[in-house]
Order: C-alpha cells, then sequence, then structure tokens
C-alpha cells in the first residue's frame, strides 16, 4: 500500500500548489504553478503507470472540491498531460511499465536488445514488464525521448486550437485579455504606450503561452527523472540528449503550420504562425543537443554551456536561433558534419 499512499501524497501536493497560485495571496506563490507537475511525475517514473493514474485522480479530486472549473483546468492542463508523458516514458521493450519491481536499485542505464516492435510498446500489446529484484531495465527499446517532446508539442497546439475554437476568434480574444490586463496593472502609463505594448504581444502571444507551458511540462520531467535516477529509482533508463532524435512527421508538421502561416487569410494566418511557435519547441530541446556537442569540442565546455543557458533565459530570441539550430538538424544533419574525419568513417 505505501506506493498507493505516495500516489495520493503526490497528487495532494500538487492539487495543494493549484489552490495556492489561485489564492492571489502572494505573486511570489503563483511562481509554484512551475513546479505543479513535478511531484505527479515524480510519483509515475519512479513508482510506475498506476502511479501516476492515483496521483492524478487524488489531484483532480482535491481541486474539484476547491471549484468545479479550478479541477477542469487541473485536469486538462496539467493531469493529463501528466499522465500522457509518463505513459508514454513508461513505454518499455515488454510494454508499458504498470508498477515498479520490488527491488532498491539502483539501476543501470543498459540492457540486451529486444525484439518488440515500436508499434507493439506504444499499444502495450507485448507482455507485461516483470523485473526480477535487482534487475535493469532495457536501453533499447523504450519509448524515444524526441518522439515525447513531438507529442506534448501536439497537445500544446490543440490547446491553442481548442482555445481559438471556444473563443471564437482568438487574435480578438488575446487583445481584449491583454487591454483588460495592462488597465489593470500599468493604466497609469498612458493609453498610447498600453497600445503599443497590447500590439507587441498580440501577434504570438498564445504561442508563447502554449510552449511556455510546454517548456515547463518537459523541463520538470527531466528534472523528476534526474532527481529518481539519483536515488536509483528510475524505472527507465535516462535518455541522453546529445542522442536526442525527433520524428520525421514533426518537420512536415512545421513546414505545414509555417505555410499556413504565409498564405492563409485573417484568422487562420494568427493560428499558423503560433502553432508554428509552439512546435518548434522540440527543435529547441535538439538545438541544444546539438550545442552541447558543439561546446563538447572546445577546452571549456562547462563554460561556454552556462554563457549559453544564460543568454537563452535573458534572450528569448536566442532561443530562436538555437531551435533553429535544431531544424538544421533535424534535416542536414549539423552534428554528424561537425564530427571530425576519422570519427566519421567509423562504422
Amino acid at each position: 500500500m505505501k506506493p498507493t499512499f505516495l500516489a495520493i501524497g503526490a497528487g495532494v501536493i500538487s492539487g495543494l500548489l493549484v489552490v495556492a497560485a489561485l489564492s492571489g495571496s502572494s505573486v511570489a506563490v503563483a511562481y509554484l504553478t512551475l513546479v505543479l507537475p513535478m511531484p505527479m511525475l515524480m510519483a509515475g517514473l519512479g513508482l510506475g503507470v498506476r502511479a501516476v493514474v492515483i496521483a492524478v485522480a487524488s489531484g483532480t479530486v482535491l481541486t474539484v472540491l476547491v471549484g468545479m472549473e479550478t479541477g477542469l483546468v487541473f485536469a486538462i492542463l496539467f493531469g493529463a498531460p501528466v499522465w500522457l508523458v509518463v505513459r508514454l516514458a513508461l513505454t518499455g521493450p515488454e510494454g508499458p511499465v504498470i508498477q515498479a519491481p520490488d527491488h532498491k536499485g539502483p539501476y543501470r542505464q543498459e540492457g540486451p536488445k529486444t525484439q518488440s516492435t515500436f508499434q507493439d510498446r506504444i499499444l502495450g500489446r507485448v507482455a507485461d514488464w516483470n523485473g526480477e529484484p535487482g534487475a535493469q531495465p532495457r536501453d533499447l527499446g523504450w519509448f524515444p525521448a524526441g518522439h515525447i517532446l513531438a507529442v506534448v508539442a501536439v497537445v500544446a497546439c490543440g490547446l491553442v486550437i481548442v482555445a481559438a475554437i471556444l473563443t471564437g476568434g482568438l487574435e480578438a480574444a488575446v487583445v481584449e485579455y491583454l487591454t483588460a490586463l495592462a488597465n489593470a496593472i500599468a493604466a497609469a502609463q498612458g493609453e498610447e504606450v498600453l497600445r503599443e505594448a497590447i500590439m507587441t504581444a498580440t501577434p504570438l502571444f498564445a504561442g508563447s503561452v502554449a510552449a511556455f507551458w510546454a517548456i515547463a511540462l518537459l523541463v520538470n520531467a527531466v528534472l523528476a527523472q534526474g532527481l529518481l535516477a539519483k536515488g536509483g529509482r528510475n524505472l527507465r533508463p535516462t535518455p541522453r540528449l546529445r542522442e536526442l532524435r525527433l520524428p520525421d512527421w514533426l518537420s512536415w508538421a512545421l513546414v505545414a503550420v509555417a505555410l499556413m502561416a504565409l498564405i492563409a487569410p485573417g484568422e487562420m494566418e494568427y493560428i499558423g504562425r503560433n502553432l508554428f511557435l509552439v512546435l518548434a519547441v522540440p527543435f529547441f530541446f535538439l538545438g541544444l543537443a546539438v550545442v552541447h556537442k558543439m561546446a563538447a569540442m572546445t577546452p571549456l565546455p562547462g563554460a561556454l554551456l552556462s554563457l549559453i543557458y544564460l543568454v537563452v533565459i535573458f534572450s528569448g530570441w536566442f532561443a530562436l536561433v538555437i531551435a533553429g539550430l535544431g531544424v538544421l538538424e533535424q534535416w542536414i544533419g549539423v552534428a554528424d558534419r561537425m564530427k571530425p574525419p576519422a570519427e566519421g568513417l567509423e562504422d
């Protein structure tokens, strides 16, 4: 019963973070939403798919007690996406990891090959994962990290599309929201200043919010996996950033929304532009993988990476440069072209 209680506790903590963030007691408290998925992700990635279902359910019940709308928002924006990420991440060579095997770890990073196909793993059509005490999970055959990034980006795009349908006009709704927000917090700045600020923020506002949501979810998943791995409680090997690969269909999706942004009229053009920004998120992570490979070729890789991350944090536009590097990596293989000749000739 201990895993069940841990899962319930994780869901309750996430639910309480929502309640605290919505209380309005402090601006600092609102930032707790940035780590809101962490408890549920740790429960799922450390205890199995069953645990994340329990965690999401307990968090949803708690937030529903606060208000039906709050519970619905929690379930849609946090609960269901967390379940999806864990379900995909724990889809291994022998199907989904329903619950953790009875052992104390730690896990090793690699194991024997598996004969199960990708389709078998995603559909769970093979035998359940039966780990013996101390058995190592297999590195080959786990659901690829790059595909998880792609799925999260698609879900974020879905949120943008749903918002467009519910509002009946996403761009107009964004302008109305930003106008109300600006009047509430900065009315003293003057009407002209507010108008310019709204015009600057509107074109990519919806996509920026959805992209930030996707990045926050993915970063929480990475941190949760890292913390579990340090304690030997991870159920799958931690993916290596330098080995990140994205699915080919994501490139076609990026091209499709880019064309939509360029040639579609009115509202469709606005939606396409914002969907393009959201789909750039996986390519941003792929660009970081290339940056890590490039930094490894320098005398001071740690210092260079620290500088790059600082620039990314303080300059949003530089993040788009990293995403562009990721697109080049996906299409022409920038990292492979940077390899020394001797390394490139190896089998």
